[in-house]
């Protein structure tokens, strides 16, 4: 059974994150502050994600679990007011493949929907290459908006989920 948490302030929670972006098929989709980091301290792990844990402001990180065991991450990030950003990945191989990644994003979905009401469209931005993410982003109710360049100069794929007044 898939379940969303808030991450925590804890030591398990920070390891669980970093060993994910040193796995080896993540790392060319997901980075902690640069792509292809040869290796992330721990410390900077605390430091980046301590924050966001500590003093929720405009990011909320998330643990994906699998039977209570977490297996991936998913966090939200607020644009604007109206316009939420997600962020997303499953930690290791085994678990991909499998649905459990459009079933965290629904659920996150009908969080960020429950408890912000204001929020107006969801959307995701994976590298263009990452097909396995693009169909699970597609399968979890996103749909095609574009493509974009993001802040490291790569091609993404817009994708997005709109709230439209009936579904308030």
């Amino acid at each position: 059974m898939i379940t969303l948490r808030p991450m925590q302030d804890t030591l398990a929670d920070y390891t669980a994150l970093r060993s994910w972006f040193l796995e080896p098929e993540l790392r060319q989709w997901v980075w902690c502050d640069e792509k292809d980091e040869p290796d992330v301290p721990l410390a900077r792990v605390m430091e980046k994600y301590g924050q966001r844990i500590k003093q929720p402001k405009d990011v909320f990180p998330y643990f994906v679990l699998l039977n209570d065991k977490p297996i991936g991450f998913i966090q939200y990030y607020f644009a604007d007011e109206t316009n939420v950003g997600l962020d997303m990945w499953l930690g290791t191989p085994q678990v991909r493949g499998k649905g459990y990644g459009s079933e965290a994003l629904r659920q996150m979905v009908q969080l960020i929907h429950q408890q912000h009401p204001a929020v107006r469209e969801l959307f995701i931005d994976p590298d263009a290459e990452n097909l396995r993410a693009i169909r699970c982003y597609r399968k979890a109710g996103f749909q095609d908006a574009g493509e974009i360049t993001d802040e490291e100069g790569n091609r993404c794929l817009l994708l997005k989920i709109r709230f439209d007044q009936q579904n308030r």
